[in-house]
């Protein structure tokens, strides 16, 4: 047989083989594997042929039409995961893999989360677009950043004029390619806003067909009213909205999913579009600002320095933050607050609030607590891990229909700082502990919310599914090996069970490792005024 020497990947393994090049109907052909294609259908056993980025044929194919063969006997044959909630985006230019985010599988993430992304969207993306990406990189326009860019770190109510002036940024962002408008109402400045303005802004979003993401300004005793607030954003301005990160936290709360997503039914069934998103864990992780109350966060670290010098308002600052970690983030105890980076002090990355007072030996009191609280913000502040969810919360939560699977986390470098172990195992944990350990969902189910849910969500027409014409963004894993492998005290662990990874149909990882291909693209909103 005359022709150019190619390579075929079998299992683990590369044979040579002659083939005429020209003769390839497939650059890559995936054969043997159980497909689940995403749309929550039960697995078949199928072939997948690749050509050109696209799926072009699937069903019993031949090996002798392909330049490449994966041989995917006993492993599922997935979509690529993609995460609706990422902090990821400007990791994308000094960690061009992100390899943390695809060793699970995710081959697209939507970054801008919480109210926080870059505010010139079309620049930002411009410059990704010269980065070798990793996964494919979509963008939210954050309410938070935009408030910023307009009226700084101000904790007062916008004017009518700074409302249009925040508009206008909206709107160019999303001219510009932007999904949707997310906020972050808990944190600095968006916390300062009333409806009418995030109405204003959903509203201009809404506009050019976008979503609306949020942090909402409570997950704790007032979950309830904030969620309220956002089903009736929906409501008003017609805007589909989506429920970030979706959890109780605070033991006072435990137990309150059920009252949540009931609200969410009766929303959806009044003909709201709301759905929501989930990492799989008991504990979140953010700054531990999160716990001051939000007025003496006004005007931005040097002010807050001011207030904790004054005695009298240091005094006040501290009685909120004891009753956020009495009654909320905190989950009642110095042991359930971890610290995940201190640039100021390293060594105290992984130790929770209680072996830090303990090593000082001061009392593990609430109070202390909240003085170390107020410590390390004078020393510039730390990211956080907060043990205050339930477990029947997340299970709850998970099972839900309208569900996605997210990480809600940036990249990861291999031993900096003690992450989240989210940063390297959301979503083999659901695969693993959920579906084959808990069957909390079936398989089936899992791969819906892991691709063509959230696929729905962000208007993906080309991606989410295994179909003819569909971007071969593809996992290959062993449903009986998957797990996680990341831990709250090591998270720099990357998952088993992955086999196969590839992204627009260029193969990222196998069995060896990573493959060093970066084949990531930037994904632009069909932006048009409905």
């Amino acid at each position: 047989m005359s022709g150019r020497l190619v390579k075929t990947v079998l299992g683990a393994g590369l044979l040579s083989l002659c083939f005429p090049l020209a003769a390839a109907q497939y650059d890559i052909l995936i054969r043997g594997g159980e497909v689940i294609d995403g749309t929550g259908k039960p697995a078949v056993s199928a072939d997948v042929g690749i050509k050109d980025g696209i799926i072009v044929a699937m069903g019993k194919l031949s090996a002798s039409d392909a330049a490449q063969v994966i041989q995917a006997d006993g492993l599922v044959v997935s979509p690529g995961f993609i995460d609706l909630h990422s902090h990821a985006e400007r990791s994308a230019a000094t960690q061009p893999g992100l390899e943390n985010l695809v060793q699970q599988g995710i081959t697209t993430i939507l970054g801008g989360n919480c109210g926080f992304s870059p505010v010139h969207t079309g620049e930002f993306l411009g410059e990704a677009a010269t980065t070798p990406l990793g996964p494919n990189l979509a963008l939210l326009v954050g309410h938070n950043d935009v408030r910023r860019e307009v009226m700084g770190e101000a904790g007062r109510l916008a004017t009518q004029d700074e409302v249009k002036a925040m508009q206008a940024l909206v709107a160019k962002a999303m001219e510009e390619g932007a999904f949707g408008l997310s906020t972050g109402l808990k944190y600095v400045p968006g916390v300062y806003s009333d409806y009418a303005e995030v109405k204003a802004l959903a509203g201009t979003a809404h506009q050019y067909g976008g979503i609306f993401t949020s942090h909402m300004r409570d997950e704790g005793a007032l979950i309830t009213e904030a969620l309220e607030e956002v089903i009736a954003i929906s409501e008003d301005t017609g805007i589909p909205v989506h429920v970030s990160h979706h959890k109780l936290v605070g033991l006072p709360n435990w137990g309150h999913s059920e009252t949540t997503l009931g609200m969410i039914t009766a929303a959806r069934e009044k003909g709201m579009d709301v759905t929501l998103d989930q990492y799989p864990y008991t504990a979140s992780s953010t700054r531990f600002s999160i716990l001051f109350p939000p007025w003496s966060l006004a005007g931005g670290h040097g002010e807050v320095l001011k207030r904790l010098g004054d005695p009298a308002t240091r005094a006040k600052v501290k009685a909120g933050i004891e009753k956020n970690i009495r009654e909320d983030r905190g989950g009642g105890d110095p042991e359930r607050l971890q610290i995940a980076h201190f640039a100021a002090n390293p060594e105290w990355d992984g130790l929770t609030f209680g072996q830090v007072l303990a090593q000082q030996g001061r009392a593990q009191t609430l109070a202390n607590a909240a003085e170390l609280a107020m410590e390390i913000e004078e020393l510039g502040g730390a990211q956080g891990i907060f043990h205050a969810i339930d477990e029947k919360d997340v299970a709850q939560i998970m099972a839900y229909p309208f569900t996605s699977v997210a990480t809600d986390t940036a990249g990861a470098i291999p031993g900096e700082g003690n992450p989240h172990p989210r940063s390297y195992g959301s979503y083999p944990r659901v695969l693993g502990r959920y579906v084959r350990e808990q069957g909390t969902l079936t398989l089936p189910e899992a791969i819906h919310k892991m691709t063509a849910l959230p696929a729905q969500r962000m208007d993906l027409t080309d991606r989410g599914k295994l179909a003819e014409q569909y971007r071969a963004d593809i996992v290959i894993f062993d449903p009986r090996t998957v797990i996680d492998n990341a831990t709250f005290t090591a998270p720099h662990q990357y998952p088993t069970g992955i086999e196969y990874i590839l992204v627009n149909g260029v193969v990222v990882k196998t069995p060896q490792g990573m493959t060093g291909q970066h084949a990531g693209e930037i994904l632009t909103h069909r932006a048009g005024k409905v």
